[in-house]
């Protein structure tokens, strides 16, 4: 998402006026702005500095690509500073060293999340066929159950236009699911009850 609007953006940087944002924009950097902050006060809290209204400001920039032309100059101005507000909770966060492009950022943590996956590329890739092949096979548990799987070990799988990508993501605990998987077993029981 943020390489995307890197892309989308340089050729702006220069031309893009201040003050001229929408209100939706001003809301979504006032929001990520005032949970950054409380966050960083409470103790450094920075496990859920990543979450809610920054998750926000990223589907913000995702959301935005769909915007009609005519408000392609406000939207370029205000995805410029909600770009800016980012940029400052990544480096505060040493998430972005100086002089380093998404691009850069995004290979680190994805080597960083192969590692603690114990997953070479390939891997990923070979999974992302057979997830494909499945999925054509109209063998859709089999299409979750790769997705899952990476999922717990730190990969998610972003399903792309036509392509299958995948991104770094936190690593989902087995025990979070497994009261879910309970849950679902009860119900299936009362329903056949």
């Amino acid at each position: 998402t943020l390489q995307d609007c890197e892309v989308a953006l340089s050729p702006f940087q220069e031309d893009a006026r201040s003050g001229s944002i929408t209100p939706a924009a001003e809301d979504c950097i006032k929001k990520l702005r005032d949970e950054f902050y409380t966050r960083m006060s409470d103790d450094l809290n920075t496990s859920h500095i990543l979450t809610g209204a920054f998750l926000d400001a990223l589907k913000f920039i995702n959301n935005s690509k769909k915007q009609p032309k005519q408000q392609q100059l406000s939207l370029i101005e205000s995805l410029l500073k909600i770009e800016n507000e980012v940029k400052v909770v990544l480096d505060v966060l040493g998430l972005l060293p100086e002089g380093s492009t998404y691009s850069e950022v995004l290979q680190q943590l994805k080597d960083k999340a192969l590692k603690r996956a114990e997953l070479a590329e390939n891997d990923v890739l070979h999974l992302i066929e057979e997830r494909a092949t499945a999925k054509k096979n109209k063998d859709f548990s089999k299409s979750d159950q790769i997705r899952a799987d990476l999922t717990r070990k730190g990969i998610a799988l972003m399903d792309v236009r036509k392509e299958t990508i995948w991104r770094p993501c936190v690593p989902v605990e087995q025990e979070q699911e497994a009261p879910l998987v309970e849950k679902e077993q009860q119900l299936g029981e009362e329903q056949k009850a």
